[in-house]
């Protein structure tokens, strides 16, 4: 309550009028609803562990202005920081926030997403891909990253955890899509558009009918064909994490309208689709092995259970969805 009362001093947000309330569904960070008198907002605390590491102020930072170009110069439907005297995230107490204006609207999960929204988020996705955008200081990431070290992972966590078996189970699998994502990933190196990164349900509000894209941290280069299979992937399933290719088809014709699908490296793109999950994964571990309390480890074994899940899902599919991409081309 004091620190976000200094927040709203430092800010010159106005006067606290009731008790902050804490905002639901982020993974990473704290949101608060805060009313002033003044107006009302969302404050977002940024956790510290992300913030420790080095060039994570400036990236962020960057990843802000991303999205303010998108949103400004290209007509994108992103939900940007309030910037304080013009500083898109600022320190307070040890702690980095950023301040957005309240917005009313709220995120849709399965089985509640139509084909309706699949076709506005393609469109969205289609949009950003074509502006092609150049940020300055951003440049693309030419190297591939290093395998996950899976083992010592693994041997790192108690063998009693609840998860311990079921990724011993999984291992040589986990370390197979891992050598097929960096043993492919270079071709996709060569073309590269800035994006969201992180397209996924719980980063879309929605709000009279109308999609507007949150939490931009993520933002970046990517290869486009590469961040439109990750994004199928979160969109066009239904709760037991099937392809629907009604969704499909709605989706990929609304991104049509702005990209054309036609591409030499389908066969690389999709051998890397299951990168996202394997980095999500691979942080969660790192996670329940770090915990500090039993909240911490109970959403790290929630998330390892359910990207687990998703990359299986993936791997056992994703011939469904190269087919249906092939026949777009």
């Amino acid at each position: 309550m004091k620190k976000l009362e200094k927040v709203c001093t430092t800010c010159e947000l106005g006067e606290l009028e009731q008790e902050p309330g804490t905002v639901t569904g982020g993974l990473l960070h704290k949101m608060y609803c805060v009313q002033t008198k003044q107006g009302k907002y969302a404050i977002k605390a940024l956790n510290s562990g992300v913030m420790d590491k080095p060039d994570a102020l400036k990236k962020l930072e960057q990843a802000e202005r991303i999205a303010y170009k998108l949103k400004n110069e290209n007509d994108i439907s992103a939900i940007c920081v309030k910037p304080v005297n013009g500083k898109m995230v600022f320190e307070v107490d040890d702690t980095y926030y950023e301040i957005f204006e309240w917005f009313d609207g709220k995120s849709i999960f399965y089985p509640d997403i139509t084909a309706v929204h699949c076709a506005k988020i393609g469109e969205q996705l289609g949009k950003i891909h074509a502006s092609n955008i150049c940020v300055e200081g951003l440049y693309p990431e030419n190297t591939v990253r290093c395998k996950y070290e899976w083992k010592n992972l693994l041997s790192a966590l108690k063998k009693e955890d609840a998860v311990y078996s079921i990724l011993q189970e999984n291992i040589l699998q986990l370390e197979q899509w891992d050598c097929n994502v960096v043993e492919n990933a270079a071709k996709l190196k060569s073309d590269q558009v800035i994006s969201h990164r992180d397209l996924d349900p719980k980063n879309v509000m929605w709000k009279n009918g109308s999609p507007y894209i949150i939490d931009w941290e993520a933002a970046g280069y990517i290869n486009p064909y590469d961040e439109l299979i990750q994004v199928l992937n979160y969109w066009i399933v239904d709760q037991n994490q099937n392809y629907n290719k009604e969704k499909f088809d709605s989706f990929i014709n609304a991104y049509r309208l702005w990209m054309d699908v036609k591409y030499e490296y389908w066969q690389e793109v999709f051998l890397c689709g299951c990168d996202a999950m394997l980095g999500w994964l691979e942080y969660n571990i790192q996670i329940l092995i770090k915990a500090q309390n039993q909240i911490e480890e109970k959403a790290a074994r929630e998330q390892i259970k359910k990207t687990l899940f998703e990359l299986k899902m993936y791997d056992k599919q994703q011939m469904i969805l190269k087919n249906w991409i092939l026949q777009c081309v």
